[in-house]
């Protein structure tokens, strides 16, 4: 099984390592889409921005082979527009972590990176259809940058906002960051006494779920794309 995963390199290594025995993990390294992508995702401007080169890189991977695509935002820009204009699965890791938040407790609280991330991800949570089971979406007041840096510090300060987010009656906890869940995930879930549900983690095992199931998103909900110009992109 090949998986196409739409970020860098040290994610990958740490996606592969969480991948089943027989599973590789690759990224595309020799296609330029047509468009650039921001370095971090903290805002819907910034969301809309990676939107286009998501959709661009999953139409690449199912045109190299891939079996699916894991998206590297846990704000699923252009996911549901990549299942537009692809067959194979297109992973959203919100999508993936906030149902499997849903399979394992009644309620589930989520941490954001900074405070213009809290809105977009209650709405995405909405969008889901899981607004019901969600207590609290709370930002760690920390920039995307400064969650990659991984100082003991940051540690303290996510770990105080999990647990006031437990407090506020959750009974699982999703890390709603990509560089959150790799910087800080594995460690969060030794500390807290509730399941953390880590994105990376999640999104490529939900990856290897649908392709070992046989399955992928339905052609009825995302149809292909009437003639415009989103079919040079499937050429």
């Amino acid at each position: 099984m090949r998986l196409c995963y739409l970020g860098g390199e040290e994610r990958r290594r740490y996606l592969q390592d969480a991948a089943s025995a027989g599973v590789a993990v690759e990224i595309i390294r020799d296609f330029t889409p047509s468009v650039g992508r921001p370095e971090t995702i903290e805002s819907l401007y910034e969301e809309a921005l990676l939107a286009p080169w998501t959709v661009e890189m999953a139409v690449e991977a199912e045109r190299r082979g891939y079996d699916a695509v894991i998206t590297g935002c846990v704000g699923d820009p252009g996911v549901e527009a990549a299942r537009e204009l692809v067959r194979i699965p297109v992973i959203g890791p919100a999508q993936a972590s906030f149902h499997t938040a849903a399979m394992l407790g009644t309620t589930f609280g989520v941490l954001s990176p900074v405070e213009s991330t809290v809105r977009p991800t209650r709405a995405l949570i909405h969008h889901y259809g899981l607004a019901g089971r969600c207590v609290a979406v709370r930002a760690v007041n920390c920039p995307v940058m400064a969650l990659r840096e991984g100082r003991p510090e940051t540690l303290e300060a996510v770990l105080a906002v999990a647990r006031r987010v437990l407090d506020d009656g959750a009974d699982v906890l999703v890390l709603a960051c990509a560089s959150l869940s790799h910087t800080f995930g594995d460690r969060l879930a030794a500390m807290l006494p509730v399941p953390v549900v880590n994105a990376l983690r999640v999104s490529v095992r939900a990856a290897e779920l649908l392709v070992g199931a046989g399955l992928t998103h339905s052609k009825v909900a995302y149809p292909f794309p009437p003639k415009t110009a989103a079919d040079a992109l499937r050429r």
